[in-house]
C-alpha cells in the first residue's frame, strides 16, 4: 500500500523522523505492506513538495530549519510552494505553543479538511483545542493518533486504548517529564541543590536554556491533559490542572523523603473522583512499593489502575528526538498496516 505523507516542521524531531523513514524502508515494506513516500516538508516559511515522494537520504542529512530548506531548495531548483496539498497522512512535529496550538492547529484542521489522516507530535494543538479538532476529525471521517505527544517512546495511549480495552481505568499516574525526573535524581542521589542539578542538566543537553516548562510541571500537565481527555472521557482544559513544579523542591524535603526510605518525584495523576476527573501535578513522596519508586535519570514511567486488571505500567522510552520519532512511526504503522 502506498502512502502520501507530509511533515510539517523540519526541525530536529522532523528530521529524525524522515532519517528513520529511510532506515526503515525495507522494514516498512517487508513487515507491513506500506510504501511510504514523503510527498511534502515545511512549515511557515513554504514547502518543498515533489508529489513522487522526496529524497529521504538528502534532506536527512541537511540542517534544520526553514532557511535550511529553503537553501536545500535552491540547490534542487525546486521553489517551495505557500502549503502542502492532498496526501493520505499528515506527521505534525512544528514546536509546541500552550498558550495558542499554532502553527500546528492549521496544519492540523487543513489535513482534517483535506481528508487526511494525522499523527501529531506536536503537544499544543491537542491542549487547547482537542474537542474542536476531534469533532473536525470526527465530521470528515479521519483519524488521530498522538502517542508522541504523550510521553514520545514511552508507551501510554496504547496500553490504555488497546492492552486494557474492557476495562475501566479508574487512574494514571505517570513520570512523564525526563527533564524534571534527571534533576530530582541527581538532587537525591548527589545531595546537590536545584540550581547545582539544573546547571548540570543543561551542560549535558537534558535541560533547555529556558527550562519553564519542564520544571514548573507544565510539560507534565500536558500530557496527562490529553491522556484523561482521550482514556478517561473528561473534557478539560489546562486550566482545570493544578500544576506544582519541582522548583520548590528543598534539600530538607529531599533529606527527609531519604530518612523514610521514599524518594520525591513529580507525578502527573487523573483519577475519577465523585463522577468527576481531576488532573494534577505535583511533587510527591513515593515508597518501594510503588511501581515507579525506580524510575530514575531521564527515564519516564506510567501505571494504570483498573478495574479488571489491577495495576499495570510501563517504564522507559527514549528521551529523545528518535525516540519522538519512533512514536510518530509506530502510530503511522498502527494506521495503515494490515491485521
Amino acid at each position: 500500500m502506498r502512502i502520501n505523507l507530509v511533515l510539517t516542521g523540519f526541525g530536529i524531531v522532523g528530521r529524525e523522523f524522515i532519517k528513520l523513514l529511510e532506515e526503515k524502508r525495507d522494514a516498512l515494506r517487508g513487515n507491513y505492506d506500506l510504501d511510504i513516500r514523503l510527498v511534502a516538508v515545511g512549515g511557515r516559511g513554504g514547502f518543498l513538495a515533489n508529489e513522487d515522494g522526496l529524497d529521504l537520504t538528502a534532506l536527512g542529512g541537511a540542517e534544520t530549519g526553514s532557511r535550511s530548506l529553503q537553501a536545500y531548495a535552491d540547490a534542487q531548483g525546486s521553489p517551495l510552494v505557500a502549503s502542502f496539498g492532498e496526501a493520505d497522512a499528515l506527521i505534525e512535529a512544528t514546536p509546541t505553543d500552550t498558550d495558542t496550538g499554532e502553527p500546528g492547529l492549521g496544519y492540523i484542521m487543513q489535513a482534517i479538511r483535506n481528508r487526511m489522516d494525522v499523527v501529531a507530535l506536536s503537544k499544543g494543538a491537542l491542549v487547547r483545542h482537542y474537542n474542536e479538532i476531534f469533532a473536525a476529525a470526527a465530521t470528515n471521517r479521519v483519524r488521530l493518533k498522538f502517542s508522541g505527544a504523550t510521553a514520545a517512546a514511552l508507551p501510554t495511549l496504547d496500553i490504555g486504548q488497546i492492552s486494557l480495552a474492557g476495562c475501566e481505568i479508574l487512574s494514571i499516574e505517570g513520570i512523564l517529564n525526563g527533564t524534571s525526573n534527571y534533576i530530582l535524581s541527581r538532587m537525591q542521589q548527589d545531595r546537590l541543590s536545584f540550581e547545582e542539578a539544573l546547571r548540570i542538566a543543561q551542560s549535558r543537553g537534558i535541560a533547555e536554556a529556558n527550562p519553564k516548562l519542564d520544571v514548573e510541571g507544565t510539560d507534565s500537565a500536558c500530557k496527562m491533559l490529553l491522556l484523561a481527555n482521550c482514556l478517561l472521557g473528561s473534557k478539560l482544559s489546562l486550566s482545570d490542572v493544578s500544576v506544582t513544579g519541582i522548583v520548590g523542591v528543598t534539600e530538607q524535603d529531599l533529606e527527609e523523603a531519604r530518612a523514610q526510605g521514599s524518594k520525591i518525584k513529580l507525578l502527573a495523576r487523573a483519577r475519577k473522583q465523585d463522577g468527576a476527573v481531576r488532573v494534577e501535578v505535583s511533587p510527591r513522596k513515593i515508597g518501594t512499593d510503588h511501581l515507579l519508586f525506580s524510575v530514575d535519570g531521564t527515564n519516564k514511567g506510567i501505571v494504570f489502575r483498573t478495574d479488571t486488571m489491577g495495576e499495570v505500567g510501563a517504564v522507559g522510552g527514549s528521551s529523545s528526538p528518535r525516540g519522538a520519532a519512533a512514536a510518530a512511526m509506530k502510530d503511522l504503522i498502527h494506521l495503515y498496516r494490515k491485521i
